[in-house]
């Protein structure tokens, strides 16, 4: 093949040939840097697809360019191709195949740092990366190393100075950090549920699979909420039968108040006042009247992409700062006498695991049931996917191999496949549910707030819902429980102790969600296969 080679640039033919020696430079390209292994699987993915894309309309000779630029820890991948405009990341509607081949390439965008811009006669699609730090949990087991040294360390030798310490010089920090936290969280959250409604162009054409999928996604999640609101209510006492008086009348009014104080009554006044439902509607209403103007309004689709963009970038750089935030605080709860409640999260973290179990083992019998597969046998054959999810915690790294396996090894049919995927790495958090439910519950109870039947039932639909809002990288779901604490009045001050909890379950929530992924891909094409069935012998049906 030839190519013009410069220092990061190389340019290739455009053509589908040339696609396999594409994503080899960007592999290359990125092995230089420390990148994370979800980062460069990306990369990759998206250069095949904008390839793909510009492949069809390419005149004979035409090239594009595969370009590296980087600028502090900020690697940018760019592929330009001079011809005219040709946007990948929103390709036209033409026939059903194209719509089933790019789907999963516009879902892929609110997961990706990823946008498109035509000046000057040339397409240029950008995917930025950050260079790979220490890993988020070694950083955490050594910030809470450092604080329990330190900590002990002021009690014992220098016990005069707790209080100066954590009055003057730790809490204003930590106080000042979750400010700055809190005043992101809500304007991502909104930017986030518009990226991911707005990014889904074509799914209500797919009316069979969006259908039977998603009834599998929200069934899971379900199960999920249903099994861990048990759980809580089983090892965290309710309210006592005093405050308990009318409970039944109670419950449903405070539920019904959540449900209809979703709607907000001025548009400014939601954000002003942190409430993360009316965001959420808000963004919901939002995203689906720009999703039906995205054909004429094309701008809509960069500026969308630019400001999830930002966001996520204020929220991951703000996140960085969190082995910072958690040595802080366990310090100051050492020398409050609060580290007690270091010892007692064992018992939270075994709770959560029992759930997981018990998530897991319905999942193993829906297969045997349903499929009427060996789970031995399953596991096996998904067992590849299941060891990069625990190796990596990372979603996207999954998406190569999972696709392969699912379509060679379990015979999902493709279109399904490039559909459930990225699809289902945005909507279907079922084990997130637990770790963000249960670590509210415990660290409410360690600041002794009592919980009654109704805030259980409010406060696991609202985990079920914003757990849809978590980032694809790795501890950066943990500001959650910025929203759940302060919607349940739980001091701020616990959420150190909760991000640790949640970094160190990251690793087998990506590995557990990977798993129900695929199961709701395997039932969805099992129920499609007995449609086919029913509609070639001419039976009517409804699915």
């Amino acid at each position: 093949m030839r190519y013009r080679k410069m220092a990061n640039k190389k340019d290739f033919k455009l053509e589908i040939a040339s696609i396999e020696d594409a994503t080899n430079y960007v592999r290359d390209l990125l092995k230089k840097y420390k990148c994370a292994d979800r980062d460069r699987a990306q990369a990759e993915l998206f250069t095949e697809e904008a390839v793909v894309y510009w492949a069809k309309a390419a005149a004979a000779g035409d090239t594009f360019q595969i370009a590296l630029r980087k600028r502090f820890k900020t690697i940018t991948i760019s592929l330009s191709y001079r011809g005219a405009p040709a946007d990948p990341l929103s390709p036209p509607e033409e026939d059903e195949d194209d719509e089933f081949s790019f789907i999963g390439q516009n879902i892929l965008i609110g997961l990706s740092t990823v946008s498109y811009s035509y000046e000057n006669g040339y397409n240029t699609v950008n995917f930025t990366l950050k260079e790979k730090g220490m890993n988020p949990l070694a950083a955490i087991v050594l910030a809470l190393g450092a604080a329990v040294i330190c900590g002990l360390s002021v009690n014992y030798f220098a016990p005069a100075l707790q209080k100066v310490l954590s009055a003057s010089i730790l809490t204003p920090l930590s106080d000042a950090f979750f400010g700055l936290l809190s005043g992101i969280v809500i304007p991502f959250l909104f930017m986030s549920v518009i990226a991911s409604i707005f990014n889904m162009e074509n799914i209500a054409q797919m009316k069979r699979v969006f259908r039977i999928l998603f009834s599998w996604f929200a069934g899971m999640t379900a199960v999920s909420g249903v099994i861990t609101a048990l759980a809580g209510m089983i090892c965290f006492p309710l309210q006592d039968g005093s405050a308990a008086a009318g409970a039944s009348e109670g419950m449903w009014t405070q539920i019904a108040a959540m449900l209809f104080d979703i709607v907000p009554s001025n548009m400014f006044k939601s954000f002003l006042d942190s409430n993360t439902l009316q965001t959420i509607f808000l963004a919901a209403i939002m995203g689906i009247a720009m999703l039906a103007m995205k054909e004429r309004f094309p701008i809509l689709t960069k500026v969308i992409t630019e400001l999830n963009l930002i966001f996520s970038t204020l929220l991951d750089a703000v996140c960085s700062l969190m082995p910072w935030v958690i040595f802080i605080c366990i310090f100051n709860m050492l020398l409050t006498g609060d580290g007690v409640a270091l010892l007692s999260s064992f018992g939270v973290v075994a709770l959560i695991c029992a759930c997981f179990a018990v998530l897991a083992f319905l999942g193993l019998a829906s297969v045997a049931v349903i499929e009427k597969k060996n789970p031995v046998s399953y596991i096996k054959t998904i067992g590849a996917i299941l060891l990069i999810a625990i190796s990596t915690a990372s979603s996207s790294a999954t998406f190569a191999p999972h696709t392969m396996i699912a379509t060679t090894k379990q015979g999902i049919r493709d279109y399904l496949v490039k559909f459930t995927i990225p699809a289902a790495a945005l909507f279907l958090k079922p084990f997130m549910v637990p770790v963000l439910f249960l670590t509210t519950l415990f660290v409410g109870s360690l600041y002794g707030i009592n919980f009654g039947t109704a805030d259980i039932v409010s406060m696991i639909l609202l985990c079920i819902i914003i757990a849809v809002a978590a980032p694809p990288s790795l501890g950066m779901g943990a500001f959650l429980f910025t929203v759940v604490f302060k919607k349940f009045g739980i001091p701020l001050e616990g959420l150190a102790l909760a991000a640790s909890l949640y970094i160190f379950f990251d690793y087998p929530m990506t590995t557990g969600d990977m798993f129900f992924m695929n199961i709701s891909m395997l039932h969805t094409e099992h129920w499609l296969r007995l449609k086919d069935r029913k509609e070639t012998a001419g039976v009517p049906t409804s699915l």
